[in-house]
């Protein structure tokens, strides 16, 4: 997304009211849906795997569909984030439910530090401003976006919402920094950007996932919170925290990874087409289908 694109539809985002504001991120991804071939095929099958993992025999009309769910559901997850400075606090607790309460208690009350992993569903932006808005000091490991006016925005509005920022370049020296000062530090487990992580099976297919908040966790003894924001019916969030992994109970790095991958899949399984990725998470089993070329180019979220 260029520079000045982004103020043209931030200024009508910010414009309009919210179920406005949703159906000016609805119709702009369905262009996005039906401009970027190579997108759409990505997703596709990136669902495709998903099902298939759970038994689900998946039909065309029912990929289609989600494929182009997904598109949609990011254009909300789009005007979400245009309109993301105006909330507080309060505006945050209010749209957002949460399961799990005492785990974030847990981590308030503990000077130990934690790490909080997620993924690319939902609303996690919307998560790390939650976690905010209860008073817990939170770094977030971000991976920078082309434009650096962009990303000169996009972090401004985060540390606006409580949340500090750590380079994804510098993430290591960040981290342990974070962790020292008994801070929370946010990273996502699905996107492997540093080309470090390690081969897994992941819905039952091998894929590189990102071994850092493992390696954190096993080397540092500081316990793994998994959390995801994912959206209602209604426009609503729930905010589910899992229990901690924590590396006093669980010996191996290896083993923490393998229960990091577990809830993954189960919170992805259950909200597919909330699950933005927009490239070939499995590359191999896309060049298996041989794709077209590109007919356009799409929104390219991180």
């Amino acid at each position: 997304m260029t520079y000045a694109f982004y103020r043209l539809v931030a200024f009508f985002v910010r414009l309009l009211p919210l179920q406005g504001a949703y159906w000016l991120g609805l119709r702009i991804c369905d262009l996005m849906f039906f401009l970027n071939r190579r997108g759409r095929i990505a997703v596709r099958e990136n669902l495709r795997i998903v099902f298939e993992y759970q038994g689900i025999v998946p039909s065309r009309h029912l990929l289609d569909g989600c494929a182009r769910k997904t598109f949609q559901y990011f254009g909300k997850y789009l005007a979400d984030f245009i309109r993301y400075r105006k909330l507080t606090p309060a505006g945050v607790r209010e749209r957002v439910s949460i399961q799990g309460l005492e785990h974030l208690e847990a981590i308030r009350d503990s000077k130990r530090g934690a790490l909080m992993l997620t993924a690319h569903c939902g609303n996690w932006e919307l998560g790390g401003a939650f976690i905010a808005s209860m008073g817990i000091p939170i770094n977030a490991v971000v991976r920078p976006v082309p434009s650096p006016s962009l990303e000169r925005v996009f972090n401004f509005f985060r540390e606006q919402r409580g949340l500090k920022v750590i380079p994804l370049a510098h993430a290591g020296v960040g981290i342990v920094k974070a962790l020292r000062r008994g801070e929370v530090v946010a990273l996502v487990g699905d996107r492997d950007f540093t080309g470090n992580g390690r081969p897994r099976a992941f819905f039952g297919r091998e894929t590189s996932l990102p071994r850092g908040a493992a390696w954190f966790a096993h080397r540092l003894g500081i316990p793994i919170y998994l959390g995801f924001v994912t959206r209602a019916p209604d426009d609503t969030f729930l905010l589910r925290i899992h229990p901690p992994i924590d590396p006093a109970d669980v010996q191996t790095e290896d083993e923490i990874q393998a229960r990091i991958v577990a809830v993954m899949e189960d919170t992805i399984a259950r909200n597919p087409c909330q699950w933005f990725i927009f490239d070939p998470f499995w590359p191999n089993e896309l060049e298996e289908s041989k794709p077209l070329p590109d007919t356009g180019e799409a929104l390219r979220p991180g």
